[in-house]
């Protein structure tokens, strides 16, 4: 049976869940931003940077599928359109009740302001706590009982252009909001965390290998910056797994990693990479 010898067989890595591999791959890239800048290297020596630049992307792509998303702009903007058609109606309810309850002396247009009051609110506001699509619905409809009556006019008369203006631009708003002016965007793919976790577990041992296969007895220097760069792996304190006998857990064993260490099995692959053990 032939055997193998790429980084992937011959580093073993510690027991690593999504967060912990994030944490791990930072603290290398940071030790090695570190150790450049002690040195005044102008750049690590080519293998190693191009592997620490690999483990880099690595790391992003994995904190960007496990990264907390909150609530969907969707979801957030559907009560806040809603309170703003609510808002608008009930502006103009009271500007326009205003204009019908002065005397007819002060108010030469009180007729067609009444008249209006009478089409848009004769059940006054209640239409607002309706649900959402039958809310958008009353609204649409009076909204094209003003444009059927003419009554743009009555609210240039009595200079309430903005009120309209504003139920207008709510309106279009709620009906986007709603998905029903417009469609319903497309759900996002769900988030490959597995496939980015052994992404970066790949990086890791390819990142480990180029560093420790760097130490040369006969180049200066070259043993004590590979030690360094490996250090945060060689320290890593590994999270106690339950032993066979059922009874109570043990650290699981930290593989050699570094100039010297005896090939080692590949790690068992985690169980469930997308959620962060407690």
């Amino acid at each position: 049976m032939a055997r193998s010898f790429t980084s992937q067989d011959l580093i073993a890595l510690p027991r690593l869940s999504a967060a912990e591999a994030v944490v791990l791959a930072t603290q290398l890239i940071t030790t090695a931003d570190a150790r450049q800048k002690e040195l005044r290297l102008k750049e690590l020596p080519m293998t190693i940077g191009r592997s620490k630049g690999r483990l880099a992307a690595a790391r992003d792509a994995l904190e960007a599928v496990t990264r907390p998303q909150g609530v969907t702009a969707s979801a957030q903007s559907k009560p806040k359109a809603d309170r703003a058609i609510d808002n608008a109606w009930s502006a103009a309810y009271d500007w326009l009740s205003g204009w019908c309850r002065l005397p007819p002396e002060r108010n030469p247009h009180r007729e067609e302001a009444m008249s209006l009051h009478d089409l848009v609110f004769k059940g006054g506001l209640g239409f607002t706590k309706l649900p959402y699509k039958v809310e958008w619905k009353e609204s649409k409809d009076r909204l094209d009982a003003i444009t059927a009556g003419r009554h743009e006019r009555t609210f240039k008369k009595l200079g309430g252009e903005a009120f309209l203006a504003h139920i207008q631009e709510a309106h279009d708003a709620y009906g986007r909001a709603l998905h029903i002016t417009a469609p319903k965007p497309e759900a996002a793919p769900a988030a490959d965390v597995r496939g980015a976790l052994l992404a970066l577990l790949a990086a890791l041992r390819d990142y480990a290998t180029r560093v420790a296969a760097y130490a040369d007895p006969d180049e200066p220097g070259s043993e004590a910056l590979s030690a360094a760069l490996l250090e945060p792996l060689a320290t890593w304190e590994s999270r106690p797994v339950a032993s066979g006998g059922g009874g109570e857990d043990e650290a699981t064993p930290q593989a050699p990693v570094g100039p010297g260490a005896a090939p080692a099995a590949p790690v068992e692959e985690p169980e469930e990479p997308a959620a962060d053990p407690a």
